[in-house]
């Protein structure tokens, strides 16, 4: 029956019937082919309806003839229309029981898609066409929209884009009841019941769009069991836009003139976040608007959550947990942000091992001043409460004046207040923040030019140690609140979490150990005052590792409480087959051997004069000599030297040396770094000791 209805509805429309009858009464032997093959479009409608709006379209009709694979269905819009944006995946075409039909391929032209159909579609079948990403006209007015296959002629049917004066219409307005009328409160809703205008009844598989009066009502999705039509379970509920959903007609409303709609509580739809006495829903069904009346949001009691500290004495270390009740379920990956009263409570960095939603480590933990961001974790599930908790480890510190105080949760865009807390004792004296010093210290003068920065393995990729020494502090730090900041170049790896015990400050275990990307924030556990040296000894336990590459890198070091760099110093990364010296040391390290010079090494004008054999016995590079010439040959290139010259020859062209070639102990002495760079080795410095390497 519901078949015969698609087809008699279409029929009735376009005269069929009638001229059906006509022809036979008039010519009962002559059967007209045209009637019978007549592809019927029963229905077109849209998402969005407004000008210049991309929507996705819905186009029902009927063939009247079998359709076989390779078979193609046209769909032509009028001008006006753009389909740029439509793609194969955009196009869904399903039969009358909605179940989908095969689509071998899509061609997309200026106001034209030609679906090629991968399976046979036999005569008599309702078909439903989605097409996304549809924009309409730019005009008001009324378009026809075209079908036809390559069996059988175009049917049309139009559809009224914009609020042109020849749109239909309807002015009655609706009654609206809620389970709850409070701002932000999830509620059920009944619209209606209200009639249909003129001689408009609700069918099977069309759609009721639904304009809701706020952008923060609906959830992301709604089940269809939540929405009922007339009495009557949704066959489907889509949310089209961020404040209208689309609800497929059942065959419990088919052919009613009236509509009532009802949502259940678990549909999980909010009142506004705002009160108010002019909030209205409207409903389109058929190009027809139904406005309800007005209903008004009150004001609610804002609902609050307790915080519960370790410790409520001012400037604190201390651990804070709190249960926010939420007005709707949330699930994994969920942003929450938490608002404290004072940037002086959160530490630079955090560890997303030291706070915990539900009782597990939340994910894309970060921190902008006052604000910790992070999303509930991927086993989360789903949940209306959430249990956040900053471990004592976080690092967290109480304001440092006493009162009352009020942190602010916000779950995915909605606010949620704590209820006051209080902070009690005496107000910390000369608070200073890092980056905004509310009472500023002036730094006395002191001198970091021998302060030093080494690493235990200095190998490529390998665990190290480090040993920092400051020599002196400009501005004093404060136990559990100030930090030294140690930036370590790209290409070092650090662990996203170094244990507090693997890092001493003065000999003592650090209070608390931060990484912020290459940074390392370091909060020593007693007082140091300015003027006085800071030791800090990495253990290689804390996990941080060289670079894959050798090479020189720069070590920056910054104290929390002082502008500028307090020093950088440049550590030598090197391979382990390198070769090693060190200034006036007539020897050098090769594959852990000690290998003997004729003399040492010696610097003229800062220019390292090395003897000739170094070049054979330590980089394994031809090398000849005599007491007055040296000749070296490597990455094609014959480079050759005379004693007392500042002159040599690089493949027969003269080169000036940056000092001349001297003689010790009979043999030639030449400029290092000038042969070096002819054959593209690289030279360290660390500690005293030079490092030659490819």
């Amino acid at each position: 029956m519901e078949k015969e209805a698609f087809v008699m509805h279409k029929s009735a429309k376009k005269g069929l019937a009638a001229l059906m009858a006509a022809t036979v009464l008039t010519a009962p032997l002559a059967m007209s082919p045209m009637a019978a093959y007549a592809l019927s479009v029963d229905d077109v409608s849209a998402d969005n309806t407004d000008t210049d709006e991309e929507t996705e379209y819905t186009i029902e009709f009927e063939i009247e003839k079998d359709l076989k694979r390779g078979d193609t269905i046209t769909v032509s819009f009028p001008s006006g229309y753009s389909l740029k944006k439509v793609r194969e995946s955009d196009v869904t075409l399903k039969d009358d029981d909605k179940s989908k039909v095969d689509i071998d391929k899509v061609d997309v032209g200026s106001r034209e898609i030609k679906i090629t159909v991968d399976e046979k579609i036999k005569a008599d079948t309702g078909l439903i066409l989605y097409i996304d990403r549809v924009v309409n006209p730019s005009k008001k007015g009324d378009y026809a929209i075209k079908v036809k296959t390559n069996r059988e002629s175009y049917d049309d049917e139009d559809i009224t884009i914009g609020k042109s004066s020849s749109s239909k219409g309807s002015s009655k307005d609706f009654d609206v009841s809620q389970g709850n009328y409070e701002e932000g409160a999830t509620t059920s809703i009944t619209l209606g019941k209200f009639s249909l205008s003129k001689s408009d009844k609700l069918k099977k598989g069309k759609y009721i769009y639904v304009d809701f009066p706020d952008k923060d009502m609906l959830p992301k999705k709604i089940d269809n069991s939540d929405v009922k039509v007339n009495g009557s379970k949704a066959d489907d509920v889509r949310i089209t836009d961020s404040d209208s959903i689309r609800i497929e007609i059942p065959k419990g409303a088919d052919g009613d003139d009236y509509i009532k709609l009802e949502f259940s509580s678990s549909a999980e739809i909010r009142n506004p976040s705002s009160a108010g006495s002019k909030y209205t829903y409207k409903v389109s069904y058929n190009d027809r608007d139904y406005e309800s009346k007005t209903f008004e949001v009150k004001g609610g009691k804002k609902k609050a959550f307790d915080v519960k500290l370790s410790d409520k004495g001012v400037g604190a270390r201390t651990g804070y947990s709190f249960d926010v009740s939420l007005n709707e379920k949330v699930y994994a990956n969920t942003l929450v942000t938490v608002d404290f009263p004072r940037a002086e409570m959160v530490p630079p960095v955090l560890s997303n091992l030291n706070v915990k939603v539900n009782g597990s480590e939340v994910m894309s933990l970060g921190v902008n001043g006052s604000r910790v961001s992070f999303r509930t974790p991927s086993g989360f599930g789903s949940s209306s409460k959430l249990n956040i908790e900053f471990g004592y480890d976080a690092f967290l510190r109480n304001p440092n004046t006493p009162g009352s105080y009020e942190i602010v949760v916000t779950v995915d865009g909605r606010k949620y207040y704590s209820e006051s807390f209080e902070i009690s004792g005496a107000p910390i004296t000369n608070p200073t923040n890092p980056t905004n010093p509310t009472n500023p210290v002036t730094p006395v003068p002191v001198d970091n030019s021998t302060a030093t920065l080494t690493l235990s393995k200095t190998t490529p990729q390998a665990v190290t140690g480090m040993q920092v020494a400051i020599r002196s502090l400009g501005v004093p730090l404060v136990r559990n609140r100030d930090f030294v900041e140690i930036v370590l170049p790209v290409g070092f790896r650090v662990p996203a979490y170094i244990a507090p015990q693997t890092v001493t400050v003065n000999g003592v275990a650090a209070a608390f150990v931060g990484v912020r990307g290459q940074n390392l924030i370091i909060v020593p556990s007693q007082d140091i005052p300015a003027r006085s040296g800071v030791n800090i000894n990495l253990l290689e336990t804390a996990g941080i590792a060289t670079p894959a590459a050798g090479g020189v890198y720069s070590i920056g070091v910054y104290s929390s409480e002082e502008p500028g760099l307090l020093f950088a110093r440049p550590v030598n990364v090197v391979p382990p087959n390198s070769v090693t010296f060190q200034a006036s040391v007539g020897s050098f390290m090769k594959n852990g051997k000690k290998i003997a010079l004729p003399a040492a090494p010696f610097a003229v004008n800062g220019h390292t004069l090395m003897p000739a054999p170094f070049f054979r016995d330590g980089l394994g590079v031809s090398t000849t000599y005599t007491n007055a010439t040296a000749k070296i040959v490597g990455n094609g290139k014959t480079i050759q030297f005379k004693v007392g010259s500042n002159v040599a020859t690089v493949n027969g062209k003269a080169v000036t040396l940056p000092v001349a070639v001297q003689a010790r102990n009979n043999v030639p002495v030449v400029p290092l770094r000038f042969v070096l760079d002819q054959l593209q080795y690289k030279i360290s410095y660390n500690n005293g000791s030079y490092a030659v390497f490819k």
